[in-house]
């Protein structure tokens, strides 16, 4: 039998761990294709760098909402229920809002200040066309207004754990929208039971949603960002929406706007838009592809640069709050 001391045992283990890191070594070495593979891969320059982070930071974000997909769709569906869990009426809001909403317009404007859209035309078609103009703007304005702070009431998800930040604001426009296709859902019954029908030109209104989604999107992400640094944006937006209402025809005809003001119906894409609403359902008309080609364009300008904007500026969100 055979005696180790503990020096005599300490030498072996140490010439085993030796043994076994140069075999190790020399399979490594082996195994690479190219002995420059050890070697760092060479920098770009400071200017290509910053080129290739910024199409990586904006392409990124448009497959990060891809990826992020099924999270999205559960937190939008969260986001749903929480805004009428506990409520005595729960998911009845959805259709009470917008109908108190065309009662209480539809008596001011229509019965008190006789504002009628139409020549000879009654109550009920006032109702109408404000409500095809008030219902798409309402799922936008809630999802604006909230912009501001959706950031600000996640203070965890910035700071303590690795979080897609910018599908925050795209669920709060998501979840809005969703609350507009149920309330535009419910105008078509009033439509078709109103006027004996409905036009087939309705069938044109997933256009117009699209752009009009992707503009509220890519501004959802403006206000988002700024709102984390500016914490009065909330109260300038809520005064900013308030004024835009006003002035975009949605309670009283375009006509009826002086001749000199009529261009604000082409700097406000929102105008193009509720006009377009009201042509395709109410009108039987399909948009006119001017405005339409107007307002796309802007919202396809706006998603993206809000997104890049988000993007880019969320990276100081944690030193910020």
């Amino acid at each position: 039998m055979i005696g180790f001391s503990t020096s005599n045992l300490s030498a072996l283990t140490h010439d085993s761990y030796r043994r076994h890191v140069q075999i190790s070594g020399i399979a490594m070495i082996a195994n690479l294709k190219d002995p420059l593979e050890l070697a760092p891969e060479p920098q770009a320059p400071r200017e290509d760098r910053s080129e290739q982070a910024k199409t990586a930071t904006s392409r990124s974000g448009i497959l990060g909402l891809w990826d992020n997909r099924q999270l999205i769709a559960i937190m939008v569906r969260r986001d749903f229920i929480s805004r009428y869990k506990g409520s005595l009426l729960g998911a009845l809001w959805p259709v009470l809002n917008p109908l108190g909403h065309m009662i209480l317009y539809t008596f001011l404007f229509a019965i008190i200040l006789k504002v009628r859209f139409t020549p000879g035309s009654g109550t009920a078609n006032f109702a109408l066309y404000l409500m095809a103009g008030l219902l798409p703007w309402t799922a936008m304005s809630e999802a604006l207004a909230s912009a501001p702070t959706k950031i600000l009431e996640s203070p965890n998800l910035v700071k303590k754990v690795v979080f897609p930040l910018e599908i925050l604001p795209f669920i709060l426009v998501l979840a809005s929208f969703i609350n507009g296709v149920i309330s535009v859902s419910l105008l078509l019954i009033f439509v078709a039971v109103i006027m004996h029908g409905v036009h087939i030109t309705f069938l044109f209104m997933p256009l117009i949603l699209f752009s009009h989604f992707l503009f509220t999107a890519g501004l959802a992400w403006f206000l988002a960002s700024i709102g984390v640094f500016v914490r009065d944006a909330r109260h300038i937006v809520a005064l900013g929406l308030a004024a835009w209402l006003y002035g975009t025809p949605i309670i009283y005809p375009a006509s009826s706007l002086p001749e000199k003001l009529k261009i604000i119906l082409w700097l406000n894409p929102v105008a193009g838009m509720v006009s377009d609403y009201r042509r395709v359902l109410l009108e039987g008309l399909p948009p006119d592809w001017s405005f339409y080609c107007l307002y796309t364009t802007i919202s396809v300008v706006m998603f993206f640069g809000g997104l890049y904007f988000f993007s880019k500026t969320k990276k100081t969100f944690a030193d910020v709050l």
